[in-house]
């Protein structure tokens, strides 16, 4: 089975008429979403105490990620990704005058690392 898609129009609103890009490209088709528990009765194959040990695990993981991140560093796990913070706030003309309680989080960003990348190269997709 492989990744379903569709294709979709390109809609260019940037470029005068003339000069529009034109075409389509390829929308994965989402089979929905596998959440933390899902992915734990998975792994765990029905075993409680793995099960457990995978959810203390995960929950162990993500609270150092947090705070490691709000420490200011970007967390990077081997052959995984890399998580890094992306920063807001109103536009300034005058940088000295910016005080840090002005500033926020955007979001959190996630790169994947190359051994992930290469391990997807590999996926098959089928049109819908």
């Amino acid at each position: 089975m492989g990744v379903k898609y569709t294709f979709k129009e390109v809609i260019d609103n940037l470029n005068s008429e003339k000069d529009k890009v034109k075409g389509h490209y390829p929308r994965i088709i989402s089979q929905g979403s596998i959440s933390t528990q899902d992915m734990i009765e998975e792994l765990s194959h029905n075993s409680v105490e793995r099960a457990t040990e995978l959810q203390k695990s995960i929950t162990l993981i993500e609270d150092f990620i947090v705070r490691k991140l709000k420490e200011g560093y970007n967390v990077c796990l081997t052959n995984f990704g890399t998580f890094s913070l992306s920063a807001e706030s109103k536009p300034v003309q005058i940088t000295d005058d910016t005080w840090a309680e002005s500033i926020q989080v955007k979001g959190m960003n996630f790169r994947t690392s190359p051994k992930i990348n290469r391990k997807l190269k590999d996926t098959t997709f089928e049109k819908k």
